[in-house]
């Protein structure tokens, strides 16, 4: 497997026998002791997704032809991602609503195709989130915001999306519309504060 770190070869040197996990932990000493973070991985060319991360694991690094990372100053990056946190937060409340109202209008294949664009940027967003946790050893559990603690906001949000999963289990459609409306997207909108205070935290770390 030939490894490609922000375009250069060679840096890292793969052991034949060794599973795409040991790699990549490796990987993320190497890059944590120059004092840069992961952005992005790329295998065979495609971006590597937290799900299929989690897949490939234990398949030998022998199996895979190119592996690349792309990385960037940790402060730099975590500013830099929760200030689009920032932008899309809004952006999956509002479209939430607009599935909410797809639902009740009874267009079944637009909604749940845009449920799962809201999804999606929601599970970027929430990866984001552990990583500048793990990377800047924040304690979410000990941070306590305006409205209450970081931990009983993501607890609160997680028990919805189950009581959402069980509802489309149901086909319980119109559940869904209002837990989506009512519940889901003032809380997403409630999130843009705390990641806001989040990127305060992170700044006074600088100072």
């Amino acid at each position: 497997m030939k490894i490609v770190i922000d375009g250069y070869e060679d840096l890292v040197m793969p052991e034949g026998d060794e599973t795409l996990g040991q790699l990549l932990v490796e990987l993320e000493k190497w890059i944590k002791d120059n004092k840069r973070v992961i952005v992005q991985i790329r295998l065979e060319g495609k971006p590597l997704s937290k799900k299929e991360k989690e897949a490939l694991l234990q398949k030998k690094v022998s199996e895979f032809k190119v592996l690349e990372l792309f990385t960037a100053n940790p402060w730099q990056w975590a500013i830099s991602s929760l200030s689009q946190m920032r932008e899309y937060l809004p952006e999956i409340a509002m479209d939430m609503e607009k599935v909410s109202l797809l639902i009740q209008k009874g267009d079944y294949k637009k909604a749940f195709s845009l449920l799962d664009s809201c999804i999606n940027l929601w599970n970027w967003v929430n990866e984001n989130l552990e990583k500048i946790e793990k990377t800047f050893a924040l304690d979410y559990t000990q941070i306590l915001f305006k409205r209450g603690r970081l931990i009983d906001k993501i607890r609160e949000f997680l028990e919805l999306i189950e009581e959402t999963n069980r509802a489309l289990k149901n086909s319980d459609f119109l559940t869904v519309a209002d837990i989506l409306e009512y519940e889901l997207a003032p809380r997403i909108r409630e999130e843009q504060e705390i990641v806001g205070e989040i990127a305060e935290l992170l700044k006074q770390q600088m100072n």
